[in-house]
């Protein structure tokens, strides 16, 4: 619901996984939200370094136009979060039990349902 909310607002998605694009692009159309990332914004190992490295982040965002600090990087991960930080953009940590790297996030959610009440 999340995804689709922010499709349909108009947000540019992408996705930047450690594991390889094909698998996310699989898995994207598997669940039905295939039509909501254009393509070149899905990058796997092959498309960009690997996270913590903010090199994904700065692709998408070559992509898209736009500063990188105006992304907003969503991720379960410590990677994750530490990638948006380097490029100085908002980190929303989702999915982790516990609060193990508060210093990495700027906020918590413990699911995706909670993100989308929060927009």
């Amino acid at each position: 619901a999340l995804i689709r909310r922010l499709h349909e607002d108009g947000r540019a998605l992408g996705i930047l996984t450690r594991n390889a694009r094909d698998l996310a692009l699989l898995t994207l159309a598997a669940i039905g939200l295939e039509d909501c990332f254009a393509p070149a914004a899905v990058l796997g190992r092959d498309e960009a370094p690997p996270k913590p490295d903010p090199g994904g982040l700065l692709r998408l965002a070559e992509l898209w136009q736009v500063a990188p600090d105006s992304l907003v990087m969503i991720g379960d991960h410590r990677y994750d979060l530490e990638c948006g930080r380097a490029v100085g953009c908002r980190t929303l940590q989702v999915n982790q039990p516990g609060d193990p790297w508060p210093a990495a996030r700027d906020q918590r959610f413990e699911t995706c349902t909670e993100i989308l009440a929060a927009l």
